[in-house]
């Protein structure tokens, strides 16, 4: 024994030996990926394809995917298959990676503005130099292809330049500068982007291209409707198997819709609505997904408690229950005070303060209809936004989970769909994602959130997706491919199956 023991230690010391050797010798790309093993940006749980709730959160993984190899870590091809174009101008892009890659997880978050400016943030640092958004049929007349226009085209040439700032004469302040050239929209010039007013609109003044400096950051823009982008890919030349691409599909290409119509349909008013709200900021506060639903389960059973109150009541009016609203309070109150202590960790403030926004929670409450409670139920109560952006904050506490758009905003477009739609979207994606390609990292992303993509369905829209991913890329993307990020809304499940499927 004492033999085969000496026997295993020197044969283990022989393979370590030629390990070491092989590694010595190994090209210095090679030797390369074995250091990056220890890279802060890439993700200890990822996979090809990742699920997530917020776009902006797709950053981690584009990078991740970049560190560990999967990608090219600078000229990626971006194929953007979106409700929406993503491509705002950052407001705090000084404070970001700018001409060069992120090299840590602050980094990182300083990345994670909002969820449509993150394009403009990762081609800040020469991660892509090619970016395709494909638009929906129900986006037409949308911004940048107003005319419809099959296919648009330009290329960007970004830069900076120093101007005067208003306070200080001579101070110098630094600003986004681009030269823009295309054919299609016969423009050839270089402007700066002044993001000093007070709206949300951005400014374009022409300058020089002398002033403009180090337009080292170059990136083709390509503007494409569905057909359009159906028969260049059939061309077999539109995105190559040499290109390293990053595949980045939103479910609210399938359809858009405001989170709150039921709400609206069960005849609550914006300022009912907005009441609530504020005072669940005041009473629950939430840091991650896992405390966001804890927070929401609280806040459904404070609402069944009511509920089955009120059915009492129903029945039985005559008690002082029915009668004497802070009777009515004190009961809901003394019914849900067991499961404070389970959830004291989500309350934003201390036990007295808690007992004291509850009862002035259940004032914007008890008006409401069975009707109008059991929708609130539905909607719930979540973070504003995602717990990685940038300006976030637990102690802003949570809000009614309407997303950012009322059902009469003109801000963006709407569109419902049945099961019908939802197949004919998914062969048209098939047809799309039918090229030679193979994506180094894709990249689903929810908005449900946000109030975009129609809750109901994203579970349907999510698994036709992952099974036309599958069928186009059937030796790079298997079921065990995919990887649900853990700040999910509602967990890998969905918002709207969050109760319904347990």
């Amino acid at each position: 024994m004492r033999i085969q023991r000496i026997k295993i230690i020197a044969m283990a010391g022989w393979v370590i030996a030629v390990v070491l050797l092989f590694i010595r010798f190994w090209p210095p790309e090679m030797r390369a990926v074995v250091r990056k093993k220890d890279d802060p940006l890439i993700l200890r749980e990822a996979g090809v394809v990742n699920v997530m709730e917020e776009h902006h959160e797709a950053l981690m993984y584009w990078f991740s995917a970049a560190a560990s190899g999967a990608i090219k870590q600078k000229g990626n091809v971006l194929l953007h298959i979106d409700g929406h174009s993503d491509s705002s101008y950052p407001v705090s892009w000084k404070n970001a990676p700018l001409f060069r890659l992120p090299s840590s997880q602050m980094d990182m978050r300083k990345m994670m503005e909002r969820n449509d400016v993150f394009i403009q943030m990762a081609a800040a640092t020469g991660l892509i130099n090619r970016f395709i958004w494909v638009w929906p049929f129900y986006d037409a007349g949308g911004f940048l292809h107003s005319n419809d226009e099959p296919y648009l085209s330009m290329h960007l040439r970004v830069g900076v330049m120093y101007r005067h700032g208003k306070k200080h004469e001579d101070s110098h302040v630094l600003e986004r500068c681009v030269c823009v050239k295309s054919d299609q929209w016969q423009i050839d010039k270089c402007v700066w982007i002044n993001d000093d007013g007070d709206d949300e609109t951005d400014e374009f003044y022409d300058i020089p291209e002398s002033k403009c400096m180090d337009k080292v950051l170059c990136i083709t823009v390509e503007i494409v409707s569905i057909p359009k982008a159906i028969e260049l890919a059939k061309t077999g030349t539109w995105i190559t198997a040499k290109d390293s691409v990053i595949l980045d599909i939103d479910e609210d290409f399938y359809a858009c819709e405001s989170a709150a119509i039921p709400l609206y349909d069960a005849k609550m008013t914006s300022t009912q609505i907005g009441a609530i709200s504020t005072n669940v900021a005041d009473l629950l506060c939430a840091g991650s997904a896992l405390e966001e639903m804890m927070a929401d389960k609280f806040f459904h059973d404070l609402l069944q408690i009511l509920l089955n109150h009120l059915r009492q009541c129903q029945s039985s009016s005559e008690s002082d229950t029915c009668t004497d609203t802070q009777v009515l309070k004190s009961a809901v109150i003394s019914q849900v005070t067991n499961k404070l202590d389970q959830v004291k960790h989500v309350m934003c403030l201390p036990s007295e303060t808690t007992h004291f926004l509850l009862d002035h929670l259940l004032d914007d409450l008890l008006p409401l209809t069975e009707h109008q409670i059991k929708e609130l139920i539905t909607i719930g109560v979540c973070m504003p936004q995602s717990p990685r952006t940038s300006d976030f904050n637990r102690n802003y506490g949570m809000v009614v989970c309407r997303g950012y758009v009322g059902p009469n905003s003109t801000m963006i477009p709407f569109h419902s769909v049945d099961e019908l739609g939802i197949d004919q979207t998914t062969n048209q994606l098939r047809s799309i994602l039918n090229q030679p390609f193979t994506p180094g990292v894709v990249t689903v992303v929810r908005s449900a959130r946000d109030g975009y993509t129609p809750r109901k369905q994203v579970h349907i829209i999510e698994s036709r997706v992952l099974n036309a991913l599958k069928s186009a890329f059937p030796n790079r993307i298997t079921n065990t491919s995919v990887h649900y990020d853990h700040e999910l809304l509602g967990g890998k499940d969905g918002w709207y199956l969050r109760y319904r499927k347990n």
